[in-house]
Parts: C-alpha cells; sequence; structure tokens
C-alpha cells in the first residue's frame, strides 16, 4: 500500500480524543491512551498533531462545527419560524438531535472547561453559537416574547438547564426519555425564557 493510499486516521484521533475527553476529561487524559483507544502507535499522533493542545483544539473545533451545522440546519428546517417559540422549538430540536448522536462530544464541549488550551480559533468558533443564540435572545426581547434580561446571562440559562437534563441521563443520554418527558423539558426551559403574560 502506498502512503497515498493509507487512510487518514485523523478522523480516528479525533474519534478516540473526543470519547477520552469526556470520559476523562482533557487535562486527565494522556496521549498514549488515545493512541490506545484508536488503535495506532503514539507517534502516529504527532504525525497528525504535534501536540496535546492541537489535539485538543482539533477535537474542539471539529465537534463544534458539527454542533453549529445542526442548529443551523434545524433552525431553518421549514422556512422561516412564525415566532420565538417555534425558533426555540427548533434550536432545542438541533441540541436533542446533536446530544443524542454525539453524546461523548456534547459532553466534551458541554461539561468541561477549555480554557486551559483554546486557540484564538477554537474560541471564534465558540462565540459564533454564543452569538447566534444572543441574537434569538434579543430578537425575541425585542418582539415581547422573550423576558427581559442580560441575553448572555439568558443563553447561560437555557444551555444550563439542557446540560444539566442530559447530565442526569447519563450514561444512556437522551435516548432512555420518552417524548413525553422529552417534550415536557423543552416547555419547562422555554418557561426559563420567555415573557410572561400581564
Amino acid at each position: 500500500m502506498t502512503p497515498s493510499n493509507k487512510p487518514d486516521l485523523a478522523p480516528r484521533l479525533l474519534d478516540a480524543a473526543i470519547a477520552l475527553f469526556a470520559e476523562r476529561t482533557y487535562e486527565g487524559t494522556q496521549m498514549p491512551a488515545v493512541a490506545q483507544r484508536a488503535g495506532v502507535g503514539v507517534g502516529s499522533i504527532y504525525r497528525y498533531f504535534p501536540s496535546k493542545e492541537a489535539l485538543g483544539n482539533a477535537a474542539f473545533q471539529h465537534a463544534k462545527r458539527a454542533l453549529l451545522d445542526r442548529l443551523a440546519e434545524t433552525v431553518a428546517e421549514g422556512g422561516p419560524a412564525a415566532d420565538a417559540r417555534e425558533e426555540f422549538g427548533r434550536f432545542w430540536r438541533g441540541f436533542t438531535r446533536y446530544a443524542s448522536d454525539h453524546l461523548d462530544a456534547f459532553v466534551f464541549l458541554e461539561h468541561q472547561q477549555h480554557d486551559t488550551f483554546l486557540a484564538p480559533e477554537s474560541q471564534a468558533l465558540a462565540a459564533q453559537i454564543d452569538a447566534l443564540a444572543q441574537d434569538f435572545i434579543e430578537r425575541g426581547q425585542r418582539a415581547g416574547e422573550i423576558r427581559a434580561g442580560d441575553p448572555e446571562q439568558l443563553v447561560a440559562m437555557a444551555t444550563g438547564a439542557f446540560t444539566g437534563l442530559l447530565k442526569q441521563q447519563r450514561p444512556a443520554g437522551l435516548a432512555q426519555l420518552s417524548p413525553e418527558a422529552l417534550a415536557q423539558a423543552e416547555e419547562a426551559v422555554w418557561d426559563l425564557l420567555h415573557r410572561k403574560a400581564g
């Protein structure tokens, strides 16, 4: 097999890293463990990622881009949303679908601190999702559908509620929740955000 025909190990290394970061945290994961999980020698990692920080950033960007793509896809479903409640439902579906399909990645992204290793491009990617969510809050506030308050704080409250729900359901994730229970959770999180009448 010529070098050009060798399979690209990067996806396998990223999957192994994300699984271990979710299980042990970034700080608690050593490069030999990633190599072992991926079924390669330690030297193979360094051909793709020159340091643990480079691997951590690549894993973060891979997971965050997939989440951003899933959110964009679900928010756009069915054309423009009729109101903030419908748009929130689309965000909720995006998060639940992503968390169901990529539980390790979601845990790595949302349940851990990343300040110790994130490069500027990773921080910029994270800021895109924050900006998307804050824009939703600000538009809902202008329309009188979302309560007054700091948009960043309201996003943190809603995201925290979702990640807390997911953490409670580990290790099986959201799959063990019935559709009715998931709908009740969605309504409870929306209740944190929407402006009450009167």
